[in-house]
């Protein structure tokens, strides 16, 4: 198994401003569900794929911890949120994949990832850098929809391909199965089960045909794996 973990940048389909606001409502699922069921106090988090920064200051704003780290390919994307989180706990650190290596062995108490595991080509070694990272009872929390049962996947992914990104195929159970296997104990449920969806069909970068496929992709094929770090 390799141990450099690769995460692409994601695709510029939308700007940086309305990618945000399109995952507030996940991110805020999220949250409710870090919130349930994190016990005790967290030191520190981490956010693969951080983007600018956005999921991880609502975590220092919910959770105030001491250490936030954030492993992102983009460079500028890096200095953004670098700049965006610099206040919100005594240490920050933001790093390309290939230094992900550089954060502690059992080094973080929480870890969070939303919608890049179809852009991780070997998905073995980003779960064996989770295991590595997370503290005895840590938990990670991992967002996907672009999956197999999903049946916007096909569509999307297309979509995806077509704007130059290198998509991977890959089913629930194939991340269920890839945690597991790196040593975590892992369970699954959608991310959603009521609220709001804030959609217009006419600006969207992803498109839906119809209410019901809305609904479908948000309610049942948006998907909240947790994966514990047993010891």
């Amino acid at each position: 198994m390799s141990g450099h973990v690769t995460v692409p940048p994601l695709p510029a389909l939308e700007d940086d401003a309305s990618l945000e606001r399109a995952n507030e409502i996940f991110w805020s699922s999220l949250l409710r569900h870090i919130q349930a069921e994190v016990r005790g106090p967290v030191e520190s988090v981490l956010d693969v794929g951080c983007h600018h920064g956005g999921l991880l200051a609502r975590l220092a704003d919910l959770l105030h911890p001491r250490r936030i780290a954030g492993v992102e390919p983009s460079a500028i994307s890096r200095e953004r949120a670098t700049f965006r989180l610099r206040k919100l706990a005594p240490s920050v650190v933001l790093l390309p994949p290939e230094r992900w290596g550089e954060i502690p062995t059992a080094g973080v108490d929480l870890l969070t990832c939303h919608e890049v595991l179809h852009l991780v080509e070997d998905l073995p070694a980003l779960f064996h850098q989770i295991a590595r990272t997370l503290r005895t009872s840590g938990m990670a929390f991992v967002v996907a929809g672009c999956h197999t049962e999903n049946p916007l996947w096909p569509r999307w992914g297309e979509q995806l391909r077509a704007a130059g990104q290198t998509v991977m195929d890959r089913s629930p159970f194939d991340i269920l199965r890839a945690g597991i296997e790196a040593g975590l104990s892992g369970a699954l449920r959608p991310l959603r089960r009521d609220g709001w969806v804030i959609y217009d069909p006419d600006r969207a970068a992803f498109k839906y045909s119809s209410a019901e496929e809305l609904f479908d992709h948000q309610y049942r094929h948006k998907l909240l794996f947790r994966f514990v770090k047993q010891q």
